[in-house]
């Protein structure tokens, strides 16, 4: 008994162990991949000294508000970073969750070649006190949507800022704040004592003005606690609405637009980034070109140029799509014989090519395929049918050419003539579009479709209905036995013919069947639709309590003789017969002494 027990304990402890590892394998199928870098919309976020989860370090997407996302940072040491060419983003950075007290409690955070420029706040932290590294240029700028109205920050805090001495970026903010500049803290909300500090080592400059350039920031502010102003005591002193903090390297912006000399098939680059730009001299261009050609089965593919600067600075250059001239439809097996959607056409037709750089810069080429024709064949297909084939004549076709496949302005014919269908009796041609009539027709006979072995009563005073399929124009007269009846004893009236005889008629006939015959006059010929109708004498009112007729008696009589059944001796046969069973049964149970 113990062994019994032992053996269902282990067995009950392996079972719960493999479903534990079932439960830990599902966990780990649900939990996102880590990873030391990782992509979140523009910013790529990564740490040197562990994985980076989603979920766990960070989080991304829609903002609570506007049209734009959200980037939360929610653990230390991690770098966001956008790419040195990328264009400005109107994504936010909240580092750490807005939340009651306390505040969150990590505390350190690197921006690298950060590019962002809305009309809301760019980076707003909820951490107790973060410490911020710069790496390359940043460039945060909160711009006024209106004029009249307050703007945004690049920097705000619920908690202190520091941004640490680096050695190895800058950063560029500029920021109405509500009137307080481009980067404050609050000591109204969190942190009471919430304060700004610059390290020692990076240098500062500003302005008063919003969105001032580089070369525009002669002022030398200082921090205040709770934000950075200008001025030598705190009666002068104005909120600092253009910051430059560290010594700024520049990194290329870069703007595209088209050329308008060049009918659109060309795009000019533009260096739009802070400070003074080695680059403003060079040639950058990348221009589309396509030409007119013959058809020869092979795709037609434009071609894109870049100058030597383009090229040297590693801007984009596109794939080309192709669309339908005129069109917003990309081009495709079926409309061209691309290879794929949007790819090379090889078709005969006309086509645009297109490329487009940035956000949203496009540059187009026109361009014509077109086919010789050498030779016309005559291929048999729908795609080349010109009228079907009839009774009398043969389907005719256009030629095509050998080459493309393109249908042609010259004609063949094709197979023989369908010849006329006058099957089931047809009077004309049952194909469509031909009216031929058919030499053997014979013309059907009408029937009689409503009121054949119809019973009319004498005296009844009621009317009597036939009705012919054949139609009330072709209506001739109607006959009773053989003979026509005057058209005042019966209404004609259509659906299809339908002749109603009066009861003052029906009475003049006598009792017994007889044929009624709907002449009609069908193809030139007297056709009759005929049926029997029955007319009856008046039903027997008599009592019932009248002696029956002789006949009637007598039949009754002889029916009775001769069924025995009927009769009471069979009646008493049969009971005789029961009593002398009922004897014996229960002689046997022995009741019968």
């Amino acid at each position: 008994m113990y062994m019994k027990q032992k053996k269902k304990s282990l067995f009950s402890l392996l079972l719960a162990l493999m479903m534990m590892a079932g439960l830990m394998q599902g966990m780990t199928v649900e939990t996102k991949a880590a990873t030391n870098s990782v992509q979140a919309g523009p910013f790529t976020l990564s740490r040197d000294s562990g994985a980076i989860v989603e979920g766990v370090d960070y989080t991304y997407g829609k903002y609570e508000s506007g049209n734009r996302n959200s980037l939360t940072i929610l653990t230390d040491d991690i770098t966001i970073a956008m790419d040195e060419n990328a264009e400005p983003t109107s994504d936010i950075i909240e580092l750490g969750e807005f939340n009651n007290l306390p505040l969150d409690s990590f505390s350190k955070v690197t921006f690298s070649n950060l590019k962002m420029k809305s009309y809301y706040n760019n980076i707003y932290s909820n951490v107790d006190h973060i410490h911020i590294t710069l790496v390359g240029s940043n460039e945060l700028v909160s711009i006024k949507e209106k004029s009249e109205t307050y703007g945004g920050y690049a920097i705000f805090g619920h908690g202190s800022v520091t941004i640490e001495n680096s050695p190895y970026g800058s950063l560029y903010a500029t920021g109405d704040g509500l009137g307080w500049g481009a980067i404050s803290v609050s000591e109204g909300y969190g942190k009471s004592d919430a304060c700004i500090t610059v390290g020692d080592a990076m240098s500062m400059k500003s302005s008063t003005t919003l969105m001032a350039d580089i070369s525009e920031l002669t002022d030398t502010p200082q921090v205040w606690r709770d934000y950075i102003g200008a001025g030598k005591n705190y009666m002068d002193i104005k909120s600092a609405k253009t910051l430059l903090i560290g010594m700024w390297k520049h990194s290329h912006t870069w703007s595209y637009a088209l050329d308008e000399s060049k009918d659109g098939s060309r795009i000019l680059a533009t260096c739009s980034g802070l400070g003074d730009c080695n680059e403003k001299d060079a040639s950058l261009w990348l221009s589309l070109s396509a030409e007119n050609t013959d058809y020869d089965g092979t795709a037609k593919a434009a071609n894109i140029t870049i100058s030597e600067d383009w090229k040297r600075l590693n801007l984009p250059v596109p794939e080309i799509v192709y669309y339908l001239s005129g069109t917003d439809t990309k081009t495709n097996s079926d409309n061209s014989g691309a290879e794929a959607v949007g790819g090379a056409p090889k078709l005969p037709g006309s086509y645009k090519a297109q490329v487009t750089v940035g956000t949203d810069t496009k540059a187009t080429k026109e361009f014509t395929i077109t086919c010789k024709h050498g030779e016309w064949v005559e291929t048999v297909s729908d795609s080349y049918l010109k009228t079907a084939a009839t009774c009398t004549a043969p389907a005719v076709y256009y030629k095509s050419c050998k080459l493309c496949g393109a249908k042609g302005t010259e004609t063949f014919t094709s197979g023989n003539p369908l010849g006329h269908d006058f099957s089931n009796n047809a009077e004309v041609c049952r194909r469509e579009g031909c009216n031929e009539k058919n030499p053997d027709y014979k013309p059907a006979t009408p029937v009689i479709i409503e009121g054949a072995g119809g019973e009319w009563t004498k005296e009844s005073g009621a009317t009597l209905r036939f009705r012919s399929d054949a139609g009330i124009s072709s209506f001739l007269r109607v006959e009773v036995d053989g003979t026509v009846v005057d058209a005042k004893n019966y209404m004609v009236t259509e659906g299809s013919t339908i002749v109603t005889f009066t009861a003052e008629y029906l009475e003049s006939l006598a009792t017994g069947k007889h044929t009624v015959a709907i002449v009609s006059s069908i193809s030139g010929e007297e056709k009759k639709a005929t049926a029997e109708f029955t007319v009856a004498k008046k039903a027997d009112t008599t009592s019932g309590n009248s002696t029956p007729n002789t006949e009637q008696t007598t039949a009754q009589k002889t029916k009775a003789l001769k069924t025995g059944d009927e009769s009471p001796v069979g009646y008493l046969l049969a009971l005789l017969a029961l009593c002398g069973a009922a004897v014996v049964f229960t002689g046997k149970k022995g009741y019968l002494k």
